[in-house]
């Protein structure tokens, strides 16, 4: 029930880019755990969220929002960034999203990329490619990770496992190029396709998860009933 809350909430909150360069605090990895259902019924879905750019990994199907920080509210539907004042074409940029267990939902299909897959980041009002060039797993206390090496590279951070865990996957790209325009708009047709592809998956998810729910809850009140006659 906690998988469709945040689907529901991810298909159904509104998100506005805006180009921002505002410092946040430095964020230990061990501090980024998954949600507990407290924290998803706490989220508030009638604001708009003001995100930084997007994150489009076409062969794993992933397309998020990507926010300045890392907050409760803004993991539940898109990626957090660290040290927003970094610039991609010189430095390390350090993107972290949450593993719930659900394949398409946030970063839950990170672990399957691989060694030489693309990813493509709309930053603050420009639009970049990496290479993936390495993935690991870590424990949650290698902050090396996130240190700028002052080379153009970016890291994508997510939790092993969909429980709570001390250890962290880890996929690191390398800059390639800016895509010509062409290329970009090849990309954003992949992203309407990712889109509706995760639509249709989640929805026909939460379908199932609700009747399941039901008719547990209608064998429940027939044993009950029995029970009390």
């Amino acid at each position: 029930m906690k998988q469709v809350l945040i689907i529901y909430q991810t298909e159904h909150v509104a998100v506005k880019t805006v180009d921002t360069n505002e410092r946040t605090e430095n964020v230990p990895l061990e501090a980024v755990q998954p949600p507990d259902l407290a924290a998803v019924l706490a989220f508030e879905n009638k604001q708009t969220y003001q995100a930084t750019g997007q994150i489009i990994l076409p062969k794993v199907d992933i397309d998020l929002p990507v926010f300045t920080g890392v907050t409760d509210q803004q993991m539940l539907i898109g990626a957090g960034t660290l040290f927003p004042e970094r610039t991609p074409e010189k430095q390390n940029i350090v993107v972290i999203g949450h593993h719930l267990g659900r394949n398409n939902l946030l970063f839950g299909q990170l672990l399957d990329v691989k060694v030489g897959e693309s990813v493509y980041l709309s930053y603050q009002g420009e639009f970049y490619q990496y290479i993936i060039n390495q993935t690991k797993i870590i424990q949650q206390t290698e902050l090396n990770v996130l240190d700028d090496r002052g080379k153009a590279e970016i890291t994508l951070i997510t939790c092993d496992k969909p429980t709570r865990t001390d250890q962290r996957f880890v996929a690191k790209g390398q800059l390639v190029r800016q895509p010509s325009q062409k290329s970009k708009e090849q990309v954003l047709q992949q992203r309407e396709a990712i889109q509706k592809n995760n639509k249709r998956k989640n929805s026909s998810y939460c379908v199932i998860v609700i009747a399941l729910f039901l008719l547990c809850l209608v064998i429940g009140i027939r044993i009950i009933t029995k029970i009390s006659q």
